[in-house]
């Protein structure tokens, strides 16, 4: 369906199967910010019978535009992104601040979730590229988190495309052997949240330095 700002004029495009279905909804432009009400997908007729069971949930590809829709609480609000987004997960309450300060100075666009339920819903719809993950987030331990498991269960093809920073009291930053065995990018302790931009500088750059590499190596063998 096509929406068009009424306050810019600028034309988007929503997949018809990310409408949701006989409920109004808002947008916000992604050039001017306005925020505008999309009704006009709504059917004036009494709303059709109950269809069976509904179709498994789909990760958005990473190279598309993101329309995120969720069902928790009152959020009625479509998010749209332009293609080469940066898309960032926080789930860090305690240090919320920091971690958007230091991602917004890299460009990134910063998403939260309120629980780590809601998290793992937001991954389902939105490919993130970096996810920032404290140890403790909604007061469960990393084996009993479903968003560490879920992304430690990712299939390589797509783990490689997210970074993974994981804070926690125990950790010591930049040890690449600790990092290793929570199968993450970096691990940070929280001690040294004053130093966030420096180790992201460093921690993402090693990361792009490694992959582009291995890319090459793939396409030399001719397996990429």
């Amino acid at each position: 369906m096509q929406v068009e700002c009424n306050a810019c004029q600028r034309s988007m495009n929503i997949p018809d199967e990310k409408l949701p279905k006989d409920q109004a909804f808002s947008i916000t432009c992604p050039g001017c910010k306005n925020k505008i009400k999309v009704d006009q997908h709504l059917k004036s007729h009494e709303p059709p019978a109950p269809s069976a069971a509904p179709e498994p949930e789909k990760a958005l590809d990473a190279t598309s535009m993101v329309v995120e829709h969720e069902d928790f609480e009152d959020d009625d609000e479509l998010v749209i992104y332009e293609e080469g987004d940066q898309l960032a997960l926080v789930l860090d309450e305690k240090n919320k601040s920091i971690w958007t300060e230091a991602l917004e100075s890299r460009d990134f666009k910063i998403q939260y979730a309120k629980s780590p339920e809601h998290a793992v819903h937001k991954m389902k719809f939105t490919h993130f590229h970096f996810v920032a993950l404290n140890e403790n987030y909604g007061d469960k331990g990393l084996d009993n988190n479903p968003v560490y498991q879920t992304l430690i269960e990712l299939p390589m093809v797509t783990r490689r495309n997210i970074f993974l920073a994981l804070l926690g009291t125990n950790f010591k930053t930049l040890n690449n052997m600790q990092a290793f065995q929570k199968s993450v990018n970096v691990v940070i302790n929280e001690k040294d949240m004053n130093k966030l931009g420096d180790v992201l500088k460093k921690s993402i750059s090693e990361n792009e330095i490694f992959y582009k590499v291995f890319k090459e190596t793939l396409h030399s063998m001719g397996k990429a």
